[in-house]
């Protein structure tokens, strides 16, 4: 009588280690994987947009720049919000390819009704709209990644945040071609000053400037445009999603997650076995939703890095065209647009280089380099920032650097605890909170201490960075999840050796024993043994080593 082989976790190599084979993983996810990656670019196109389009979101609205300091807060406020909702409906509620479908059909139809929006409430109320569907992304698509993947989902995570940062840098440049870039707020006489009205490609010749009506300048902006082509794309990817979705739940393809409503996030609020013997034998408390104790610190550190990450991120986006401009000498107000092109573009890079770094190289290591860049990029800006060339290369150096360090900071967490959808949410919702109060901060420092505070804060935000990372590096260390692990080096990628378990009658593997006859009759559970129904009449049970009996 043969006997069925021994079946293995996919994320395991031939070799019986789980060294991950990140090719095999991507050939038996690829279109699960293109297409979470296609709606985190929609993501990033939204958070884009409104930087570039801001002085012609106020001629719309007739809006004044204190007021329009708003939209920004109101709409990643939003975010935090939809990130929050988001985990808790797919916890108890709504599956997540729903809630992913319910954000990418907002995220397009509100993008569309920018331009109608001649109000400043109204332009408000349609923000608030379209962020709760970027929050509701965020947190699915990440989530979705993670549950696909778990400890081998570095490069994939690197790669969904790579389009993040390629739409974040379609953006501003389909902007820049139909923007007027023209403070409306404080007409002379009722009129408004634009600059290069007459001849802006060729820049030889004089700067002309030209007087006209606001009424005017409102007709002179096309900046619809923009979002009528951004909007356009953001519906080709929804329909994209649609289909793969339905192919999903007709198993034409496997969507690699199993988190749905009936299994949902249910089974995260009950601690697992290995969870409960931990807890006996240490006396560790667990926490509802997150786990052990160990767990909720490294939760803890995890999220505050987020919010510094996320935090100098959004600042440094947001305000690196107004200080240059008050403080950088030779850069025109034309260039405020490709400035912010180019910190987005090696943003995108960074992320596009840190798909094939993260298959070699750990994430501690990635993380130590990212946050040295950063640290490096932000002190040589702060001390020549009255330089144009240095201007521009710190915003490049910054952007390439600082791009994979939210992905990384997650890849190390899944190695040190296993990340469900209440961490999920936890993490998104942190990263959002340091998007939304960070570039609050600094534009009130801004305004009271001058353009060389918002380097500072930034500055002290990658330090502060620096030391929680050593802190969750050195505390992860120590959970029993990475002691598992045993991972041979901190800078490659190597073979994982797993401590070799004793098995016995109360301890499930994972290992199948059923007949070659009975193979089709046996469902898989991962974490038990397997026996066919009809096994204990057929005594087809063989004689192995890891047999119980």
């Amino acid at each position: 009588m043969d006997a069925a082989p021994m079946t293995f976790d996919p994320r395991v190599t031939e070799e019986g280690d789980n060294r991950p084979h990140f090719r095999s993983l991507l050939r038996e996810n690829w279109v699960s994987v293109m297409t979470d990656c296609l709606v985190f670019g929609s993501f990033g196109m939204g958070v884009a947009i409104l930087g570039p389009t801001l002085f012609d979101l106020g001629c719309q609205t007739s809006a004044s720049l204190r007021e329009l300091n708003w939209v920004f807060f109101v709409q990643l406020l939003m975010t935090l919000v939809g990130s929050v909702s988001a985990g808790c409906l797919a916890q108890r509620f709504i599956p997540v390819h729903v809630l992913m479908l319910i954000g990418m059909t907002g995220l397009p139809f509100t993008m569309l009704l920018v331009p109608a929006c001649t109000e400043f409430a109204e332009l408000l109320l349609n923000l608030m709209l379209m962020g709760w569907c970027m929050g509701c992304i965020d947190c699915v698509a990440n989530l979705r990644m993670i549950i696909r993947f778990g400890t081998n989902v570095s490069p994939f995570l690197q790669a969904m945040h790579f389009c993040y940062g390629l739409g974040a840098f379609i953006s501003p440049m389909i902007a820049a071609m139909f923007t007027l870039d023209v403070d409306c707020s404080h007409p002379v006489n009722g009129k408004v000053t634009i600059d290069n009205f007459e001849n802006t490609s060729n820049s030889s010749q004089p700067q002309v400037t030209t007087q006209v009506s606001v009424s005017r300048a409102q007709h002179l902006s096309h900046s619809e445009r923009a979002f009528f082509i951004l909007a356009s794309i953001q519906f080709f990817f929804t329909a994209i999603v649609i289909v793969v979705i339905i192919l999903e739940k007709k198993r034409v393809i496997s969507s690699g997650v199993t988190v749905s409503q009936s299994t949902s996030m249910m089974s995260v609020l009950s601690p697992t076995s290995d969870e409960q013997d931990l807890r006996d034998i240490s006396g560790q408390t667990y926490c509802f939703c997150f786990g052990t104790r160990e767990t909720v610190v490294v939760i803890l550190i995890t999220s505050a890095s987020l919010f510094l990450y996320d935090g100098l991120q959004s600042s440094y986006a947001d305000y690196i065209y107004s200080f240059a401009i008050k403080n950088v000498k030779g850069l025109q107000k034309g260039e405020g647009a490709y400035l912010n092109a180019c910190f987005w573009g090696t943003f995108a890079l960074g992320r596009l280089i840190a798909i094939p770094c993260a298959t070699r190289l750990t994430a501690a290591f990635m993380l130590t380099c990212n946050l040295g860049g950063c640290a490096f990029a932000l002190l040589v800006t702060l001390i020549f920032r009255g330089n144009h060339v240095v201007t521009y290369f710190g915003t490049c150096v910054l952007g390439l650097f600082l791009s994979s360090m939210s992905p990384t900071i997650m890849s190390l967490t899944e190695l040190f605890i296993d990340i469900n959808a209440p961490i999920a949410s936890c993490l998104v919702v942190s990263a959002a909170l340091g998007e939304t109060l960070c570039p609050v901060i600094v534009g009130n420092l801004f305004v009271a201490s001058g353009p060389p505070s918002f380097l500072i804060f930034c500055t002290v935000l990658a330090l502060l960075s620096g030391i929680l990372y050593g802190a969750v590096y050195f505390y992860g260390k120590n959970t029993p999840k990475y002691r598992g692990l045993k991972s041979d080096s901190f800078v490659w990628i190597t073979k994982f050796r797993k401590q070799r378990e004793e098995t016995n009658p109360f301890k499930p593997i994972s290992v199948k024993y059923y007949s070659q006859k009975d193979r089709d009759k046996t469902q898989t559970v991962e974490g038990e043994i397997e026996f066919p129904n009809n096994m204990a009449e057929d005594g087809d049970l063989y004689n192995s080593p890891y047999s119980p009996g």
